[in-house]
Order: structure tokens, then sequence, then C-alpha cells
């Protein structure tokens, strides 16, 4: 739906119309404008990311951290 839609409910009296035609283009415009506030708080979602490495440094860490341990026994 699009604000002419919008428009023309109105001016014919669509009361049906007018609030499917507000409630459309209202999700729309929420939608995008949490999109944008996402993308500005957090970045934009990277297609390419590895969470698989990130989990493999944390084993590392604890490894050496366990081996430390181990040392001072």
């Amino acid at each position: 739906m699009s604000v002419s839609d919008l428009i023309k409910n109105a001016m014919d009296k669509d009361a049906n119309g007018f609030e499917s035609s507000f409630n459309s283009i209202m999700a729309d415009k929420m939608t995008a404008a949490i999109g944008q506030k996402y993308d500005s708080m957090f970045g934009s979602p990277a297609e390419d990311s590895e969470p698989v490495e990130a989990q493999a440094e944390v084993e590392a860490e604890v490894e050496v951290a366990s081996d430390v341990e181990t040392e001072t026994e």
C-alpha cells in the first residue's frame, strides 16, 4: 500500500481501507526504523562472520589456564 492509497481511502471515506493502508504503511516504516536503529547500535550484520573462530580462541585460553594450574600444583 502507498500513501496515495491512504489519501484515496480518506477522500472516499472508506474507514476500513484507510485503516488497512495506514497499518501497512506504518508497519513498513517501523520495520525500517527498527532495522536502522539496530544497525547503528550493533553495526550491519556481517555475512561472512566466523563465530567458530571466537569459540576456538576461548578454548585455547582455557587450555593455557589449566596448564598454569597444573604447574603450580
